[in-house]
């Protein structure tokens, strides 16, 4: 098993694959101006609420000194919804061990478009 995963490791990193978090287009060009609410996907063991919630502690602790801040904290899906600048995101990016994705928070209201249900 160790040796799998050190020649997995080893062919990820010969053939230009890393694991930086993903940042979804347009979420840089935002931030470079301003600021964006965003979703960020993390990186935890299914099934763990103590390691979400660790995990969701550090990324978070990791922030301070930028203009990240909380948004809503999840307690059953490995995301932390965050309000972040230029300076946030590019914490996040450092973050490969916590982070998988950063993406806009698209809030759209209930039925948006819909017939609310009857």
């Amino acid at each position: 098993m160790v040796t799998m995963v050190a020649l997995a490791g080893g062919w990820s990193a010969a053939s230009g694959m890393d694991d930086r978090p993903v940042i979804d287009p347009g979420v840089r060009a935002v931030v470079s101006g301003g600021t964006l609410r965003v979703l960020v996907e993390l990186r935890v063991p299914r099934g763990d609420p103590v390691a979400l919630g660790n995990v969701q502690d550090e990324v978070l602790h990791l922030l301070a000194g930028t203009g990240g801040r909380l948004a809503r904290r999840y307690a059953t899906v490995p995301l932390l919804a965050l309000e972040i600048d230029a300076a946030a995101l590019a914490r996040l990016e450092e973050m490969t061990a916590l982070v998988i994705r950063v993406r806009a928070d698209d809030i759209s209201p209930p039925y948006e478009g819909l017939a609310p249900p009857r």
